[in-house]
């Protein structure tokens, strides 16, 4: 969501074999020409599909994984003389991503087509996927019912696709409307209760990634972290069209509560979320019991992805007009494929 969208609203894993290049850092290339002939561009890295797997056990959600060449250096430089190491050292591709919510544009060399994703595995997760390769493995979450068609043909990617991506771009979750005030991070240091709010596919990818972020992870063991997952599917679809079901045993064994909401009506989903408030999330969603406020509302952080103009409007107004919580805490994932109304 742009930050005029944002203000409008109201306050305003596989394993992988190096790949032998010449040692350095992430080689950019340049973009080849799309298929009716338009400039090039530059700043681009080489990538390839590596997997492309069901994340929904209907198989319409998929979880895309890419391979980026994202060469370590020569360590045994490193070590030839420890105390000047630097002098060696290089800035990979996977360095510049450090916090949930930052995306990737993701171009398909044959065909041109480009879609802008955020990354839906963690920065500490992609790190550890393939440590001793000089290749780095991150994944995303497509819908291949989605209304943008170049999501839908990068849904339907198959390995070995060859694409350049981007540089790694965004700050993750922000409130344009007060930029230097807060964060996620801060949130964690300042002990929040943190509730998250996915919208769809667009919302659960990144949302997925910040549950994995060990600062976070860490964080539910102690303070209450709540996940909504609104548009999980229809109602009599059992949750087999909900994205990542596999992993909701293991967050709420973590301490989160994972709540699905299924279906579209957004009077339902917002009644929902008003009851777990009140009463505390149901107890076969887990969160150990706590209230997902806490017990003070002005130390809470609610992050936003993927919910439709309308939803953030209410979401907004039950979290922050109806239950306190400071609308500087309110943060929102800019989503570059469009906000819906």
């Amino acid at each position: 969501m742009s930050a005029h969208a944002f203000a409008s609203v109201t306050f305003a894993s596989p394993r992988v074999a190096a790949r032998s290049r010449t040692r350095g850092s992430a080689k950019p290339t340049r973009l080849a020409a799309a298929a009716d002939g338009s400039a090039s561009e530059s700043g681009f890295t080489d990538a390839s599909v590596i997997a492309n797997n069901a994340a929904s056990l209907d198989g319409k959600l998929r979880t895309l994984v890419v391979g980026v060449e994202d060469s370590q250096g020569d360590e045994r430089l490193n070590h030839r003389n420890p105390t000047s190491g630097t002098l060696f050292k290089h800035k990979r591709w996977l360095d510049e991503y450090t916090v949930p919510g930052q995306e990737v544009t993701l171009v398909d060399l044959d065909s041109g087509k480009k879609c802008t994703c955020p990354i839906s595995v963690s920065p500490y997760r992609a790190r550890a996927t393939a440590p001793n390769t000089d290749v780095s493995v991150v994944e995303f979450l497509l819908d291949t019912d989605s209304d943008d068609g170049d999501e839908n043909f990068f849904a339907k990617a198959q390995p070995p696709n060859r694409l350049v991506v981007s540089a790694v771009t965004g700050v993750g979750f922000e409130n344009p409307m007060f930029p230097l005030d807060f964060n996620l991070k801060a949130a964690v240091d300042n002990k929040h209760a943190i509730v998250l709010i996915a919208g769809g596919a667009r919302g659960i990818g990144p949302m997925r990634s910040t549950l994995e972020w060990p600062i976070v992870a860490s964080h539910a063991d102690k303070y209450p972290v709540t996940l909504f997952y609104l548009h999980a599917g229809a109602k009599e679809s059992n949750g087999k069209s909900a994205a990542f079901v596999a992993e909701w045993h293991e967050w709420r064994g973590g301490g989160v509560a994972v709540v699905p909401l299924f279906g579209d009506d957004k009077n339902s989903n917002v009644f929902a979320v008003q009851s777990s408030i009140a009463g505390g999330a149901p107890v076969e969603c887990g969160g150990k019991g706590r209230k997902v406020l806490g017990n003070d509302s002005t130390n809470v952080t609610v992050l936003m992805a993927g919910l439709t103009r309308d939803e953030t409007k209410a979401m907004i107004a039950v979290f922050s007009d109806t239950h306190g919580v400071p609308k500087s805490n309110i943060l929102a994932l800019p989503d570059k494929r469009g906000v819906k109304k």
